[in-house]
């Protein structure tokens, strides 16, 4: 019981301090826990793929990516189009993708599903870089309305940052839940022993494909709203450097533990901000943060502090 108190004490800290954030915190500081934020989610489900899914991915970048341009010519394109609305929009089409591809993809595992997934990502890369007349190729896309949520401005960062907060703080719940769920309980069965699963009548790959078309959905919003955060996207949010980023912040926070990614994002971007100031060969010494976390901490930060406690 006394465990059990300490962990809700922690809780209400800690939402208490995100609650506070906008009037503690200057504003460079503001925007990188709104960036960590949506990066959470998306590390989420990259490593949701693979510690409850038992999928390891090289391409989990695109439904970030599909997302996010989604979203941007939603708003650029359909009238009226709401906040909410635009961000729901990248949400579904990301799904769409994930439906489509992983239709392909739970034919395979192992390093054959691994391959196949950079293949997709560098196949739907190279059509946004190519297509310029919808995607602005390299030039990318900017100058896009950001609409109000209900009546307060999006413009302002700190009404962003709680709009964020809100939606980001939802999806990951729905995460968490749809894992004690009974159908969460059939994705770890078939992680656990596939061919068992199949014996005892689990439809193993309907169940990858809506698992798989789910977590496409939470990577969708995380990219709609890494837009309207930068307010402009390019093929970078699409190419393998985010995928390739995606898998260092879920190693690096421990994709054994539900909140891994928390630590891992926030890890992550601080060093990439802190580090960039000092050299312009800061993805050297990331590198190196990241061997050594794989060589002396394979269960990441969240390992360590997990084996602590």
């Amino acid at each position: 019981m006394k465990k059990r108190n300490f962990y809700w004490l922690l809780g209400i800290g800690i939402l208490v301090f995100l609650i506070l954030v906008p009037h503690i915190m200057p504003r460079f500081q503001l925007r990188m826990l709104t960036e960590i934020i949506i990066f959470t989610l998306f590390t989420l489900t990259w490593k949701m793929m693979l510690n409850e899914g038992g999928m390891f991915s090289f391409g989990h970048a695109v439904y970030f990516g599909f997302g996010a341009y989604a979203s941007v010519l939603g708003w650029m394109h359909i009238q009226g189009l709401s906040f909410l609305s635009g961000v729901l929009l990248g949400g579904l089409a990301a799904a769409l993708l994930a439906f489509l591809l992983s239709a392909f993809l739970v034919r395979l595992s192992g390093t054959y599903y691994a391959l196949l997934t950079f293949a997709f990502n560098m196949l739907v890369w190279g059509l946004i870089w190519k297509w310029r007349s919808l995607t602005g190729g390299d030039d990318g896309l900017g100058m896009f309305p950001k609409p109000d949520l209900l009546g307060i401005s999006m413009k302002v960062p700190a009404n962003f940052y709680y709009a964020t907060l809100g939606i980001i703080g939802l999806c990951v719940f729905l995460c968490w839940y749809l894992i004690k769920t009974p159908f969460g309980n059939t994705v770890l069965s078939i992680k656990a022993n596939e061919e068992r699963a199949k014996f005892i009548g689990v439809q193993v790959r309907a169940s990858k494909l809506v698992f798989l078309t789910q977590l496409g959905f939470f990577a969708g919003i995380a990219g709609a709203l890494f837009a309207q955060f930068h307010e402009f996207i390019c093929p970078t949010v699409i190419d393998m450097g985010r995928s390739t980023n995606v898998l260092f912040m879920a190693y690096i926070g421990g994709v054994g533990q539900f909140w891994g990614p928390l630590l891992g994002s926030g890890l992550f971007v601080y060093l990439s901000e802190y580090l960039s100031s000092l050299t312009d060969r800061w993805e050297f010494f990331m590198g190196l943060i990241f061997v050594t976390i794989a060589v002396f901490a394979p269960q990441g930060i969240a390992g360590i502090i997990g084996k602590k406690r």
